[in-house]
């Protein structure tokens, strides 16, 4: 589930004319000076309520240690996401 939400959240940042959603999703995104190209999506939410929204369930970007702010590939999000959440164990035949 956090493949596909960092996934639809980095599409959404990334779009130039989209859906409501993704103006929505781009005024909480906050990169630091420190680590260009790199941005998370904070909750500032008060109340309990608000704490079951879509950008909460964002928190997943904390993960993302890859450059993509500038725009990436739509192949190199994959693999980069890939390698990001999934952990890949290599099996060794005798």
């Amino acid at each position: 589930m956090s493949y596909s939400n960092a996934k639809l959240a980095i599409l959404l940042v990334l779009l130039q004319n989209g859906p409501p959603i993704a103006e929505k999703v781009r005024s909480f995104k906050y990169e630091n000076d420190r680590n260009p190209g790199v941005a998370t999506i904070s909750d500032a939410s008060r109340l309990t309520i608000g704490r079951h929204s879509l950008v909460k369930q964002l928190q997943c970007l904390r993960r993302v240690k890859f450059k993509w702010t500038k725009g990436i590939n739509d192949h190199v999000l994959r693999i980069e996401l890939k390698k990001t959440f999934y952990k890949l164990t290599k099996c060794f035949e005798n």
